[in-house]
């Protein structure tokens, strides 16, 4: 019987049965035997976490099952005594750190994603320590990433695609305008609910533009498939970072599979600097040309060639339309359009441009009407003013002074004055109005219906308001607020509550 031969998960050459590396590149076994040994790892390291959590977080939280792993983490499904809520615990061991910088890189992670408020970013509630792991906890996120999602269906039909990107772009437009570089995009950090809404999370190796690398070798931080060129090469980064590993992701949501891939990290790093980013049309021959334009854009590898942010690369791809919303079928989701360069926040929604207009041109015709008639009145035919005396012969004079001696001998009363210009009126106080809810709803203010939530900075005039959203099925969100002009009001994560049968 002749021994059975394995296959070189790397350079796929032939290796004997129960051969421990290859001869040809010196890949150590079998890429199964290597899956085996990494889950047996990680069944004991998870075993232990548990094991130490539910040691010294019991007086807060009953630690349940564990939900995930990435990279040095994992997250374990947890209630919150306290609350009586269910959250996400992301947990760091200490003894998988080799570096001081990885205590303080999962340190800044919570801290970072905890001061960013964003409906598309996951919130994070707690930031804790023990003498075994670094710990926070988060939002449980009750669906499946966009990995999973890709890796389960292939490419995806565009309208769900720009649903989905739209609304990360949101989140990293909105992330990077507080200063913020995510530096590691990708579909296993895009969480969808089970609603269809999409949350960025995992903001580990995110840091603020201008503060120290976290690094001592200068070494890049992210993961290689994603990762912009300059990233890779350990130069400084920015919002412009974050849209090359935005657009590799939609590459792959919309191909079923990545631009570049190799074997090794070195072969995707060469791949990465130096050859041109395929054009998406290769392998999407069905997607409009601006699709592909957009995309192969974001990828360049020069990031003066890609768009000036994140915006302006959603816009290109069609995800924002002058009507705002869009809607995504399948995911049964509404998304929020991104502000435009140059807007005081992002993304901004307005609802009263148009009515001012109006009033403005209403008003510019009566003054010219009111105008018009008093130049008429002032110079109007009249024979007293003129000057002029009815002949003596004319019957027609003498039948008119015959029947009205009275308004003969009357003087025409002056014309009235023209009415004062109008005093220019004081732009209306305004605040901004900023709502989200668990499901989506309808906004309604004072009584009048607005928009689908979630909905950022709504200019509202400033005054007593009463803010509702409604949705079938679910007790309605009601309340009273009374807001100063210039005021910021932010009603974000509410929940409706389903009614009972």
């Amino acid at each position: 019987m002749s021994p059975k031969v394995a296959v070189c998960p790397r350079c796929s050459a032939e290796m004997g049965e129960g051969a421990e590396y290859c001869t040809r590149c010196g890949a150590t076994g079998t890429a199964q035997d290597r899956r085996a040994r990494e889950r047996t790892a990680e069944n004991l390291i998870s075993a232990e976490l548990l094991a130490a959590l539910r040691r010294e977080l019991s007086a807060e939280y009953q630690v349940n099952d564990l939900l995930g792993r990435g990279g040095m983490s994992f997250v374990f499904l947890a209630q919150e005594r306290e609350l009586n809520r269910q959250v996400a615990i992301k947990v760091l061991p200490l003894q998988l750190m080799s570096g001081g910088d990885f205590a303080e890189r999962f340190e800044r992670e919570g801290k970072i994603s905890a001061s960013l408020d964003h409906p598309n970013i996951v919130p994070i509630f707690r930031v804790g320590a023990s003498s075994t792991f670094l710990w926070y906890t988060m939002k449980r996120i009750r669906g499946r990433s966009l990995e999973q999602i890709i890796h389960e269906r292939g490419g995806l039909p565009l309208p769900q695609v720009l649903s989905v990107v739209q609304q990360v772009g949101s989140a990293l437009h909105y992330a990077h305008r507080q200063g913020v570089v995510h530096r590691d995009v990708k579909p296993a950090n895009v969480m969808i609910e089970d609603s269809g809404w999409a949350l960025v999370c995992d903001f580990g190796i995110a840091r603020a533009f201008g503060s120290v690398s976290l690094t001592q070798t200068g070494a890049s931080i992210g993961t290689p498939r994603y990762m912009a060129p300059e990233q890779v090469e350990g130069q400084p980064v920015d919002g412009r970072s974050d849209q090359y590993s935005l657009g590799i992701l939609t590459w792959e949501a919309l191909a079923g599979k990545l631009p570049f891939d190799g074997e090794s990290v070195g072969e995707l790093i060469r791949k990465h600097l130096l050859e041109p980013a395929p054009r998406l049309e290769t392998v999407r021959p069905d997607l409009p040309r601006q699709v592909s334009d957009a995309v192969y854009r974001a990828m360049s590898k020069k990031p003066a060639e890609r768009f000036a942010d994140v915006a302006a690369f959603v816009r290109a791809l069609g995800g924002v339309t002058d009507q705002g919303a869009r809607v995504s079928a399948e995911f049964g989701n509404i998304t929020v359009p991104i502000a435009t360069p140059g807007s005081s926040d992002a993304p901004t929604i307005r609802f009263t441009p148009l009515r001012r207009r109006r009033v403005v041109l209403a008003a510019l015709v009566a003054g010219t009407l009111l105008v018009g008639a008093g130049a008429w009145w002032a110079l109007r035919p009249s024979s007293a003013a003129n000057g002029a005396t009815p002949a003596r012969g004319d019957s027609t004079s003498r039948r008119v002074l015959g029947t009205d001696s009275a308004r003969r001998s009357e003087t025409p009363p002056p014309p009235p004055p023209p009415p004062p210009p109008a005093a220019p009126t004081a732009p209306a106080a305004r605040f901004r109005l900023s709502i989200s809810t668990q499901p989506t709803g309808i906004l309604y203010l004072d009584g009048r219906q607005m928009r689908s939530t979630p909905v950022i900075g709504l200019d509202v005039p400033a005054g007593r308001r009463r803010v509702q959203v409604k949705r079938d099925g679910f007790a309605s969100f009601d309340t009273v607020l009374t807001a100063q002009p210039g005021q910021d009001i932010k009603l974000t994560r509410r929940v409706l509550r389903p009614l009972g049968p």
